[in-house]
């Protein structure tokens, strides 16, 4: 099964001369990125950018692929307020004639896709921790570039919410690995920078949505929706392209299957598009690292068994190939251990910001129709697009503040933005409904306030969707954290899809003031839930199973957690601090 080689061990702790520590993955990539600093100030950004096209091309491909993955969620808010969809699919027979059924038709196909990410947030978490994040999105974005074609061709709902289901479990595919292949593949100093920049793509498809509604829909809504349907696929299939040429799995992976000389190789690969050549990482220093720091993780046999006996091992593709799905089923069911050693602390807290944030955002589906029933003199296509741009303001926010405010603040400033901001909106849609009642005015001299006060809200909504991505995928360890942030995002998207059903009706009976008074209460339980939760910012990776083998107490809470993660000061203190608490331990 295992191929195996012998040598002398001259990386033992105690046989250790060197001046230097042993590198991790994130100080040799901290490294990397230093070395490019200093030729960027020396060069400047843009050449930098040019010479080094193949490292930045790798966050520009999950970029978009994160672009392809908000274009398929967003255009439901634009093809359900399409005249000629709701004739072609929402169009049903009522008592009073033909009627259009947004709270059964409209609200299936709106929650459809958070269905199939309910299944796919738990299935393919464990998929990109045993398969491989590059593997596991690029399926996803395969899957979503067919479906989003097969789209185009829709006779009804059903065919349609069939479609906008598997698409769903593509969504999910996608987000498991973007996210944490980002995260795995940044320097740690700049991880949240680099994590928001793509994060920040997710805006740019919204706009992409936005920009083709406008164009196709405008004025009547009556533009052809099949076209806009195929329109909306572009960004996934141009993504599959780039993912498949230019992004490399995560060396982080490879570490966690036993790899060792792939995840060598990996960060190797990394380093030096990155412009660094001085010295490279080699699997000795590597497995010295490991071997001192006991961060290897549980799962890991593989690894820990070449460490334990100072061995190199290789692992057979075929052997790997042939246990996939048995891993995958065993990963399933111990997804229990998110929940055990303390690890509920962490998990338990991020699920239910998730559910609430998903709760909150659910008012997204249906902008374009509040706009239309408010009956506001400004095109509703016109309004969309404007809160549509609102969101690169909140990203760019994000952005700035994440590595400096903390991740966990800014959840929390994102919940409270967005709950007094939906407060007023229902306040304000409440007047103009008894305003049109009394009045014969179109309620024009509205359109202002309710445009500004989305803005505003999509602004927090962005601010607290980025840092708490960011959140979760540094709160679990290296192998479970694509599992973990699998079962937070699918407890969330459990939330998107019960809420369509909750907010279709609301929108059959004209009463969006209920909708967006309830949104603003389900953003006010995300408060209590995001206090709860364990802030990251600047904190290293962790590439251990739980806090026990870490060492220390495991049910100590968060002061506890921070305790154990070192706070990446400068590089050599870090260094040095490891270095000089191995020694005191022998």
């Amino acid at each position: 099964t295992h191929k195996t080689s012998k040598m002398a061990n001259p990386f033992h702790p105690l046989n250790n001369n060197a001046q230097e520590p042993p590198r991790s993955i994130d100080d040799y990539l901290e490294s990397a990125y230093r070395h490019s600093s200093t030729i960027r100030h020396r060069q400047g950004l843009l050449l930098d950018i040019v010479h080094h096209w193949r490292y930045y091309i790798i966050f520009l491909a999950l970029g978009i692929a994160n672009s392809g993955d908000s274009a398929e969620i967003g255009c439901t808010n634009y093809i359900l307020s399409s005249v000629n969809f709701q004739h072609d699919i929402l169009l049903k027979e009522g008592e009073d004639g033909d009627e259009v059924d947004f709270a059964g038709r409209g609200a299936a196909i709106a929650g459809a896709h958070f269905a199939g990410m309910l299944i796919s947030g738990l299935l393919s978490g464990v998929l990109a921790d045993i398969w491989g994040r590059r593997s596991t999105l690029l399926l996803g974005l395969m899957c979503n570039a067919i479906v989003g074609v097969l789209s185009v061709g829709a006779r009804n709902a059903t065919d349609l919410c069939i479609l906008r289901f598997i698409l769903g479990v593509g969504l999910g595919m996608v987000i498991a690995g973007v996210v944490t292949l980002c995260a795995e593949v940044s320097p740690p100093s700049k991880r949240g920078r680099f994590m928001t920049l793509v994060a920040s793509c997710y805006t740019l498809g919204f706009l992409y949505t936005a920009f083709w509604a406008l164009i196709i829909f405008r004025g009547s809504g009556s533009g052809n929706w099949r076209l806009f349907m195929f329109i909306n696929a572009l960004p996934t299939i141009v993504a599959a392209s780039l993912v498949m040429m230019f992004v490399p799995e995560s060396p982080r992976f490879f570490l966690c299957r036993g790899k060792t000389k792939e995840a060598v190789h990996v960060s190797n690969v990394i380093a030096t598009r990155m412009g660094y050549v001085d010295k490279l990482l080699t699997e000795e220093e590597l497995t010295q690292y490991l071997s001192q720091s006991k961060r290897i993780g549980d799962a890991s046999y593989c690894a820990k068994d070449a460490i334990k006996s100072h061995e190199t091992v290789e692992t057979s593709d075929a052997v790997v190939e042939e246990n996939l799905l048995r891993e995958v089923w065993l990963s399933l069911v111990g997804i229990k251990q998110l929940f055990a050693n303390g690890m509920f602390r962490s998990t338990i807290p991020l699920q239910m910001s998730y559910f609430s944030l998903t709760l909150m955002t659910g008012v997204m589906q249906w902008w374009t129709k509040v706009f239309q029933m408010l009956d506001l003199q400004t095109d509703a296509y016109v309004l969309s697009f404007y809160h549509t741009l609102a969101q690169i303001p909140g990203m760019m926010l994000a952005a700035g503040l994440i590595d400096s405010v903390g991740r966990r603040r800014l959840v929390i400033i994102g919940f409270g933005g967005g709950s007094a901001t939906l407060m007023l909106l229902s306040t304000i849609a409440n007047t103009i409904k008894k305003s049109q009642k009394e009045t014969t005015g179109s309620g024009e001299d509205y359109s202002l306030i309710v445009l500004g006060l989305a803005c505003v809200y999509s602004i927090f909504l962005c601010i607290a969707w980025v840092s708490l991505e960011c959140l979760s995928a540094e709160s679990f360890p290296t192998k479970v954290r694509s599992t973990g942030r699998g079962v937070c995002v699918a407890t969330g998207r459990m939330a998107g899809f019960c809420v369509a059903f909750l907010y279709g009706p609301l929108i059959n009976q004209n009463r969006l003031s209920y909708m967006l008074g309830l949104a603003s209460l389900f953003a006010i339980g995300g408060i209590f839930m995001s206090f709860l939760t364990t802030d990251t910012t600047n904190v290293d990776l962790q590439d251990h199973w739980d806090y026990s083998t870490a060492g220390g107490a495991s049910n100590d809470g968060e002061n506890g957690s921070h305790e154990r993660q070192t706070k990446r000061t400068s590089l050599a203190e870090t260094k040095q601090s490891k270095y000089f608490s191995i020694e005191s331990s022998l």
